[in-house]
């Protein structure tokens, strides 16, 4: 891997190693504008695999910023719900005294 120039990339190359780490792969490419409509940065699956596509040509810091939000949003869908916001009926119960009065 190519040493970074600044904080910038730095930050970046950290971000694309985290998100390998999750096994998903990232690419910067050159998204192709055509009159009628505008290609963005974003996530999908191909043939299975976890894939960002980000644009090359925005700024650093965008692309830094939308890895962060697609990483986080990946974290996020990851984690299991806190046991208080399930579904009351799926919740498991314990008999624990509550305390003495």
């Amino acid at each position: 891997m190519q040493r970074p120039k600044n904080r910038q990339e730095a930050r970046l190359q950290d971000l694309i190693v985290s998100a390998k780490q999750l096994n998903i792969h990232v690419r910067m490419e050159k998204l192709l504008r055509e009159v009628g409509y505008r290609a963005h940065s974003g996530r999908c699956r191909v043939k299975g695999q976890e894939l960002i596509v980000i644009d090359r040509d925005i700024a650093l810091g965008d692309q830094i910023e939308f890895l962060a939000n697609e990483l986080a949003g990946l974290r996020a869908e990851t984690k299991p719900e806190p046991a208080s916001s399930q579904d009351p009926s799926k919740q498991v119960r314990t008999n624990t005294p509550c305390g003495e009065i």
